[in-house]
């Protein structure tokens, strides 16, 4: 087949080229799309939080929720960490003091762990170091995580009294964030 006068044979590594920033293009905006919907498909406040029953980490009687007895109806701050977790050997610890804070001054805001894919002995020395004393339930599977849409560690979720999630937070929290939505809680 003979050419136009003047035209140029299309070269193959133009088109190759092109093939190439099409398909970065589409991937940046299916990994958009996923982030977008790991992160925002539910609206704070229109979740349930799922009910769970953990075995408790160091043994007793299990860590569940919804709570029940005195604790009913209180608003929650649920942590999960793991000790082979980087970020968590920061987070775990301040999370620790400031749950410790909050019980010294009578809130009403219950914290709860969740040790996932752990060992449970690492996980319970993990906790001990990091000065925890709220109850924390053994999720050895790491099966409880993504029924709150977290897909790593650390990450915590925050639940008003009503059972409701009024935010979560996927990675680390800091201690700026953790307050503000104590302080939500505290109202609610």
């Amino acid at each position: 087949m003979t050419q136009p006068a003047g035209a140029q044979a299309p070269r193959p590594g133009r088109r190759r080229g092109r093939r190439r920033l099409v398909s970065l293009a589409v991937g940046i905006v299916l990994a958009a799309a996923l982030w977008i919907g790991l992160t925002v498909a539910v609206a704070p406040g229109s979740q349930t939080a799922p009910a769970f029953s953990l075995p408790r980490l160091g043994g007793g009687g299990p860590v569940s929720y919804p709570l029940t007895g005195n604790a009913a109806h209180r608003p929650v701050v649920l942590t999960f960490f793991a000790s082979w977790c980087g970020p968590c050997h920061a987070e775990l610890p301040m999370i620790a003091r400031v749950a410790r804070q909050e019980q010294a001054s009578g809130a009403g805001v219950v914290f709860v762990g969740v040790d996932g894919n752990d060992d449970p002995a690492s996980g319970l020395a993990f906790a001990r170091k990091s000065g925890v004393a709220f109850a924390v339930g053994a999720n050895a599977d790491s099966a409880l995580a993504p029924k709150f849409t977290l897909v790593g560690y650390p990450g915590t979720v925050f639940i008003d009294g009503s059972g409701k999630i009024v935010k979560t937070v996927h990675g680390p929290v800091s201690r700026a964030t953790l307050e503000t939505y104590l302080g939500r809680l505290s109202r609610t």
